[in-house]
């Protein structure tokens, strides 16, 4: 499975950033040819056991990926949150990990991400990291300007 991780510095206050992050609706703006669907989709009400998917693709081409959350602790302006989801598709697997924490001028952000594809060799990873973390890291920067 590739791996990778995206750190940014904001200087949103670190629920701020929680909350832009982990809007659902929005990742549907940001990422393209994605639409995020789910019981939950907000911030503040999301819970352990909570699930979404996120299809990617135009009509017939399109892949789900279904994911639930693990668990989920938001953060305050004193203490850093974190969730751990699991990515639980037939097509797409692995796990994301976010830990936002304050800092003196703002929080910061720190996403980790194992993914699998099923039928992308492993001796892909590389070039998968690489261009997962490139794509990551500008939907996650869109998210906290709030695009």
């Amino acid at each position: 499975m590739a791996t990778f991780q995206v750190l940014i510095d904001s200087e949103l206050t670190a629920p701020e950033a929680w909350r832009r992050l982990l809007d659902l609706q929005a990742h549907s703006a940001v990422i393209p040819l994605t639409t995020v669907t789910g019981d939950v989709l907000e911030a503040d009400r999301l819970i352990d056991g909570s699930r979404f998917v996120a299809r990617t693709g135009v009509g017939p081409l399109a892949v789900d990926d279904a994911m639930v959350v693990e668990s989920i602790v938001p953060p305050t302006v004193h203490a850093a949150g974190s969730v751990r989801i699991r990515k639980r598709g037939n097509v797409v697997r692995g796990r994301i990990e976010l830990r936002i924490a304050p800092a003196t001028t703002g929080c910061t952000v720190a996403w980790w991400q194992r993914i699998g594809v099923r039928g992308v060799p492993g001796v892909l990873d590389p070039l998968v990291s690489r261009v997962a973390r490139a794509a990551y890291g500008r939907a996650l920067r869109r998210l906290l300007a709030g695009a």
